[in-house]
Parts: C-alpha cells; structure tokens; sequence
C-alpha cells in the first residue's frame, strides 16, 4: 500500500497545521467582528446541481461519485445496451460529486433555508473543495477556501463591504502590500461587442484577453486569431490599447466613453471611490479591463486582491445574481468575496509567519509509575495557561527534547527532579 497522500493533497505535520489554524482563525476574527455569521455546507452535492452551475473551466474538474448497489448495476447494464462516451457516460453512472467551491453549496444552502434566514444574508464559509486538477506547483486537488458573501442586495454597498473586511483579514495575516483590482462583467461584455465581437463568442474572448498580462497584447491578438474570430473586431480590439504593456492601464473613462450603456461603469467608479476614501490610502483600488475571473456565474462587479510583493491573486470574487435562481426561479441578487488560503499558507510558509504570541508548550517527563505525580504537575501549569504534554521518559532523552524544541515547546518538567521548568 501507498503512504503517500494522493496527489494534489498533503499531509500537514504539527506545527504546519498550528499555524494553518492560527491563520483560518485570525481571518474568521475578522469576519466575525464584521457582522458576518458562520455556516457550514456538506462537501458532497447533488451532481445536477454542479454540472448546472455555470463554473466556467470547473465544470471539467468535478470529482464525481458512482451510484451505488443496484443503482449502479442498472446505469452499468443500460450502458452496455446503450453505449455512450464522455460526459454522458459519467452522468449514467454518477449522481453526487464533491463541491469545486463553496458558491454553489451556498445558494442551494439559501434556497433550502431562506424561510429561516433574515436578508440581507451575510455568511461565512471556510472549508475544503475539490477540483481534479493536474497537480503542480500552485495547483492542488484539496484546498481550504476563505469565503464571505452577501446575499439579497443589489446595492454596491454590499461589494465595498465585503473588500474592506476581505483586506483587514488580509492585514490580519501578514499580508500588507497589495492592491485591489475591479472589473464588471456587464462593462467587458459590452466593450467586447462594441468592437465587433459576437455575443455567443464572448466568453471565448475573455478567456483569451484574460491572459493578457502572462502573453502580452501581441500574444492576445496571435491567440484571437489562431480562434478565427473576426479579423476587423480583433484590429478593433487591439487597437484600442495602444501602445500600452498592460489593461490596468486603459482608464475606466476610456472605456465609458464608447459605450452607451454608463451605469456598469459608473457603478465601478462608485465603488473605486468609496473604498478609496474608506480603506484611507492603505491600499490602491484600480479599474483592470482585462479582470474576467473564471466562474461563469458571475452577472456584475468581478474583484480580485493581487500581492504586490510575492506576485499573484490572493482573493478574489464578483457578483452572481443569477446562481440562486436557478434553485428557486426568482433572482436573488448575491455577492461574495474568497481568500487563496492556500496560495497565502504558501507564502508566509515560505517568508516566515509572524504569529501573535500562543500559550507555552510544557513537556511533562516522568519515570514508569510517576503518571499520578507527572499529571498533578502538568494541571498545575495548565491551570496557569501553559500547553502541557506528558511523555514517559524515552532511552535518548536529550535528542528527544531536542524534537520537542523544533516543535516550539519552551521547556520541560523532569518529575523527578522537582515540578520545576527547565527552558530549552
């Protein structure tokens, strides 16, 4: 047998997991200290409710569960009559899959429980997901999830809400140097038809031009052509940006400009203005073009928080006030904002984690026949706030205590010396 996680999940040692639930406990602190309510979701969802979800690429990387007993006998024998490929042959034999995000739980959580919940919604989620990714750097199977959403208004309001309380969390963690980048879904669609693109060619589009700041504008073009999109909307599109290396650099007035439609764009200078004024400069907020993010649930507003330091998205999130209405058949407007728990463990793994001083680990050592003694002594210094372990004292005590100071234990008891501290 293999002792190897499966690949795309790790085992997490000790002191790994202390400072994994240093860090998910700092960050709910924050949530909770801002009105938001915490709530769970089973990991597992009905497979209709996922492959209806309008996940964009995710939709490809669903863990899908086999029916069971006679169940599944009957989708195997229908098909062996019927034989069907891809797709349709999972579907037969798959009824459950495990969640990709903590999104589409949640609207089927509010669609169950809306009778008993008070609107405007505002709920936490921290919990695990699980996509069949490829494995690599960056790239897991297995992942915690952040999350904080508003549910049941449409006001702006609820996106400047939810990026302030989403980088005080972030602040809470260590990671200081970032910006929040904004984008609306409604705005990009608009500017991408006003250049000649068809509607059902969007999403196609987005794809490409979200690459933009990887492959540069000459790299957009070469792959919207390679596409075989329309030569003149392509000429269109590229000319547009100039002589510009990046789209956080084409200003939302720009952009404004050439649409008829104003309110997307008004509704992103709103919400520019008020966190600027808010967060008091501890952070820049500016409009990128090229942010498309890749769920396909999202109608509106689409942010996204990039480190500055270390490079890279460590939040994200947008509007989908669609997704609800898929369970109920009315739109429920909803919001919500995720943190990359796993991107950010990485880095201050990687740059050092600065934690808020924890209780003092003790190591209670005791002969065979001293438990009752070693158990008193370890109460006593419990009672004082310390961390007390007991361990029956081992052949190679000094190499064994030195495990125990890489662990961060601060010092030992020897039961039979006294019930004294000896610091490492």
């Amino acid at each position: 047998m293999k002792i190897t996680p499966v690949k795309g999940t790790n085992d997490y040692l000790p002191n790994e997991v202390e400072i994994r639930d240093y860090l998910q406990n700092e960050i709910l602190k924050v949530y909770v200290a801002n009105g938001f309510e915490h709530i769970t979701t089973p990991i597992i969802e009905d497979i209709e409710n996922l492959d209806k979800s309008d996940g964009g690429e995710n939709l490809n990387l669903i863990f899908k569960i086999m029916k069971r007993g006679d169940k599944l006998e009957k989708a195997v024998s229908s098909l062996q009559e019927n034989p069907k490929t891809g797709t349709a042959c999972e579907n037969e034999i798959a009824d459950m899959g495990l969640r990709y995000d903590l999104t589409l739980p949640l609207s089927r959580y509010f669609a169950n429980n809306k009778d008993k919940l008070t609107l405007p919604m505002k709920c936490i989620q921290m919990d695990r997901v699980y996509r069949a990714e490829r494995p690599q750097k960056g790239r897991l199977r297995e992942f915690v999830q952040c999350d904080i959403d508003i549910i049941g208004s449409d006001s702006t309001d609820s996106e400047v809400e939810l990026i302030l309380t989403t980088t005080k969390a972030l602040k809470a963690i260590g990671m200081k140097n970032f910006k929040v980048k904004i984008n609306d879904r409604r705005l990009l669609r608009s500017f991408l038809q006003n250049c000649g693109f068809a509607e059902e060619q969007l999403d196609s589009v987005c794809i490409t031009f979200d690459k933009m700041d990887k492959v540069g504008l000459d790299g957009v073009k070469a792959e919207l052509t390679d596409k075989g999109f329309d030569a003149a909307a392509i000429e269109k599109f590229i000319g547009f940006f100039g002589s510009v290396s990046s789209a956080q650099e084409i200003s939302l007035e720009s952009v404004e400009a050439i649409l008829e439609d104003k309110a997307p764009a008004e509704s992103v200078r709103g919400i520019i203005n008020t966190v600027n004024e808010l967060s008091d400069g501890q952070f820049d907020v500016v409009f990128d073009l090229s942010l498309v993010r890749g769920q396909g649930y999202y109608t509106g507003t689409v942010f996204e928080v990039e480190s500055i330091d270390f490079k890279g998205a460590i939040a994200g999130g947008g509007r989908y006030d669609n997704l609800i209405g898929k369970f109920i058949g009315q739109q429920v407007s909803a919001v919500g904002f995720s943190i990359g728990f796993e991107r950010i463990f990485s880095i201050l793994m990687q740059n050092g984690v600065e934690t808020k001083a924890s209780a003092d680990k003790i190591a209670v050592m005791y002969d065979e026949g001293q438990v009752k003694e070693a158990y008193a002594i370890a109460e006593k210094y419990r009672a004082e706030g310390k961390v007390c372990s007991l361990y029956v004292k081992p052949k190679k005590m000094g190499k064994f205590l030195g495990k125990l100071e890489e662990r961060g234990y601060k010092g030992f008891v020897n039961v039979s010396n006294g019930d004294e501290i000896s610091l490492f």
